[in-house]
């Protein structure tokens, strides 16, 4: 990494891949249930499963868009980050 400010796209990215493999495995899950639904909708009804799976979906593009942002605009403003302290807060 040219800049050290772009290390903040690393913590980004981490809990992206993370909320990427929930929703995976949400999705599994979600189809498990749907497909035999006396195994686990007790425990996890359908519609939890589904809002986790659709919700993490969302979440992890938003981190995803996010890290790459914190990774590019180093490299084309050609300077650090004003608050590397602001952008983990955020």
């Amino acid at each position: 990494m040219k800049y050290q400010s772009q290390k903040v796209a690393l913590a980004y990215f981490s809990v992206a891949m993370a909320l990427f493999a929930i929703q995976v495995l949400g999705g599994l899950l979600a189809g498990w249930i749907y497909v035999s639904p006396n195994t686990l909708s007790e425990v996890l009804p359908f519609n939890v499963v589904r809002m986790i799976h659709t919700n993490a979906l969302i979440v992890w593009l938003l981190l995803g868009f996010f890290g790459a942002a914190y990774f590019l605009v180093p490299e084309e403003a050609e300077r650090e980050l004003f608050s590397t302290k602001l952008a983990y807060l955020q």
